[in-house]
């Protein structure tokens, strides 16, 4: 069975899932993040590969959202250095570029050279790199996009400008699936809520404090459903860690908790 990534062909999701899984496996491309889970909550492929973060841009909301909301788990996961290509269907000068097509993750990541370049041109929003090359492939104005060397083979552009990406530009994967994941590994993902009184944070993180359990991560997330209301999206080292105590003594101070998965 195939394994789902962001699509089209030539994104970075694409590279990340042939490093991760290696270059014989079939590879099936969703348009968006929503339709990565929903074809891996379906059966319809046997995973999917996700980015979840990324070094410059920070969390990916979309992946948040969908990991808050479905029954999907996290087995696995990969870093990537990012390596980004200022492309176009000509050899254009940078000053020749009337429109910038691009992610909004992708232009955070390489601010600094839009800044210093092409702040003065329109800018439209797409969902993925590849899907960017497509459409400046047939643009008729004067039309860059940014995306990484094999999107420029993949879709026959040039390359005006290589290198464009900050520095320490990195994306983290989440290899997600239906599976049971919990004890599979050393880190732990997990979300919960909390009660609306004083000291209801401190006596949650107190849990894992009294553990010594170091959290990688933690962030907040407003609820869509709850105006004001916000879920906590934690990562925790578990090594040597009897996790089903921690999560039994957090239901005793959250509202809710969900583990998406120990990998």
């Amino acid at each position: 069975m195939a394994y789902a990534v962001l699509g089209p062909r030539g994104t970075f999701s694409e590279e990340a899932a042939n490093l991760y899984w290696g270059n014989r496996v079939e590879l099936y491309a969703a348009g968006n993040i929503p339709e990565l889970f929903a074809l891996v909550d379906r059966g319809q492929v046997q995973g999917a590969l996700v980015p979840i973060e990324n070094s410059l841009a920070g969390s990916i909301n979309p992946t948040i959202e969908c990991l808050l909301s479905s029954s999907i788990s996290i087995i696995g996961e990969i870093s990537m250095p990012i390596k980004q290509c200022l492309l176009a269907a000509g050899r254009y000068r940078l000053e020749d570029i009337e429109l910038l097509i691009s992610q909004p993750a992708v232009l955070r990541q390489c601010n600094r050279f839009i800044n210093q370049n092409l702040n003065q041109i329109r800018t439209e929003i797409t969902d993925s790199t590849a899907k960017a090359a497509e459409i400046v492939k047939r643009e008729t104005k004067k039309a860059a996009s940014i995306g990484n060397r094999r999107t420029a083979e993949l879709y026959n552009l040039d390359i005006i400008a290589p290198g464009i990406e900050n520095d320490n530009n990195i994306t983290r994967f989440i290899h997600i699936s239906t599976e049971t994941a919990e004890n599979r590994g050393n880190k732990t993902s997990m979300f919960f809520t909390l009660p609306d009184r004083p000291g209801a944070l401190y006596k949650t993180l107190e849990v894992f404090a009294s553990r010594n359990l170091n959290l990688c991560k933690i962030e907040s997330h407003p609820n869509r459903d709850k105006p004001g209301s916000y879920s906590f999206y934690i990562e925790i080292d578990t090594k040597n860690c009897n996790l089903k105590e921690v999560l039994d003594e957090l239901k005793t101070c959250c509202n809710y908790v969900k583990c998406l998965g120990s990998y």
